[in-house]
């Protein structure tokens, strides 16, 4: 066979490293990082209680404070995610054109002086750093709650499991990094007043009311509010999570993602959009011994051409740019396992025989490592369905010819999905299915 050298388009781009203004930081068709305590960018609680999560109505207290210990000699804190959301929505906070909105819910950094002069039930505080939306670098993340006191039985019961809205304030004083050392406490200043479209929900794990609360509650976070502190004891009090301190950065990896085509010379990857300002690398291996890899800010890349006499693998990772006036680091995500692969080598792991993509020979064949699932019946008349397990969730069903092209596309939200062939010409198709776990695909016969 003859051999042919690999080639592609590198696209440059320019990262902003501004804080987003005029824009959503949580958009629809995306996907985001979800968040867990078994995550090391966070800090959490020294103790975990079996709690139920949800929203909550906190006390009117404008300050809310949660307290953290450091079990090392100090940890960085570069910011603050915040489990809460805008009913409104986030465009209304991110408005720097806006004073009164988005200085109007900051997050804290703040250390406990002792006593307070003012009364034996109040502490005295100091601030050591608070940021609003228009300076925070936001992000965007899930952050989930699962109450593992819980979890014999079905731990997506609801009341285990919730996965809650996040934001993520990163401190941007110029010329100062927080290291904190023993116990501090991070939280938030709220101050709704009679703003319109202000409207903030906060979520965290609610807990007994025999296990001591972890909050501090004040008015202000200046003048005599700061030794004003009051332990909050209430029973509405009793909340895990709610803030937490950010000690390192986030890149998770990409879940969702894709081969849209392979003809033989050229390969059509694509994944989900994820956070803004995000960067994609695509690494493609070959059997040649080639090994390259392209920073991309597209959901989308054509790997062409490629050589007909090579067996390719490819991966991808997540680029996260975190910037401010303070630092400007590049952290990577985790490379997707290899299981996209193309070429002329196929292996058979569905266990069903081979899918043939070309109609002719072993060449061109897409190896498949994902979810399995059913055709019935096949040979179809007029229509065929697809049986799916619950592993084919939110993955996406495509029906392709042979040389590539999409007829139909579905996404997976039930056991089943009915396909209408009866416009399609007679002949042999491609029924593949995309989720987390690789691609799936079967040879469909239309009668």
């Amino acid at each position: 066979m003859k051999k042919r050298y690999f080639f592609a388009v590198l696209i440059t781009v320019m990262v902003s490293s501004s804080p987003l203004v005029h824009a959503q930081l949580h958009e629809q068709g995306r996907v985001y990082d979800t968040v867990t305590d078994a995550d090391s960018f966070y800090l959490f609680p020294e103790f975990k209680p079996c709690f139920t999560p949800g929203i909550y109505d906190w006390s009117p207290a404008f300050v809310m404070l949660k307290r953290y210990i450091v079990k090392e000699d100090t940890v960085t804190v570069y910011g603050v995610a915040i489990t809460m959301e805008n009913s409104f929505g986030d465009e209304w906070l991110l408005d720097d054109q806006n004073v009164n909105y988005n200085t109007r819910y900051r997050a804290l950094i703040m250390k406990k002086l002792g006593p307070s002069p003012l009364s034996i039930h109040h502490v005295s505080m100091s601030l050591v750093d608070s940021v609003s939306f228009s300076r925070a670098h936001s992000r965007f993340c899930w952050f989930r709650y699962e109450n593992s006191c819980d979890k014999q039985g079905n731990v997506h019961a609801e009341g285990i499991e919730y996965d809650a809205p996040c934001y993520e304030f990163y401190f941007d004083t110029p010329q100062q990094i927080n290291r904190m050392t023993d116990t501090f406490y991070v939280g938030r200043y709220k101050n709704s007043g009679s703003m319109p479209y202000f409207s903030i929900e906060e979520y965290g794990g609610e807990y007994s009311t025999s296990i001591p609360s972890t909050i501090y509650q004040s008015y202000n976070i200046s003048g005599d509010a700061l030794d004003a502190f009051l332990l909050a004891d209430g029973y509405h009090d009793r909340k895990w999570g709610v803030v937490f301190p950010i000690i390192g950065f986030r890149c998770g990896p990409i879940k969702h993602y894709w081969l849209d085509s392979y003809t033989g010379d050229s390969a059509v990857l694509h994944w989900y959009r994820v956070e803004q300002g995000t960067l994609y690398n695509v690494r493609l291996t070959g059997s040649d011994g080639s090994d390259t890899t392209f920073v991309t800010a597209d959901t989308t890349i054509t790997l062409t051409p490629l050589s007909d006499s090579v067996r390719y693998n490819v991966t991808l990772r997540k680029q996260c740019h975190y910037c401010t006036s303070n630092y400007d680091t590049i952290v990577y995500g985790q490379w997707t396992p290899s299981n996209i692969a193309f070429g002329t080598a196929y292996v058979d792991t569905t266990g069903g025989g081979s899918s043939d993509t070309t109609g002719g020979g072993t060449e061109g064949i897409v190896e498949a490592r994902g979810v399995d699932f059913v055709l019935s019946p096949n040979p179809a008349h007029g229509s065929v369905q697809v049986l799916l397990p619950d592993e084919a969730m939110g993955g996406r069903l495509t029906l392709c010819d042979l040389a590539g092209r999409e007829v139909s596309a579905f996404e997976v939200r039930g056991p089943k999905v009915d396909i209408d062939v009866s416009a399609l010409p007679k002949g042999a198709y491609l029924v593949k299915l995309a989720t987390a776990k690789g691609i799936v695909s079967h040879r469909l016969l239309v009668e």
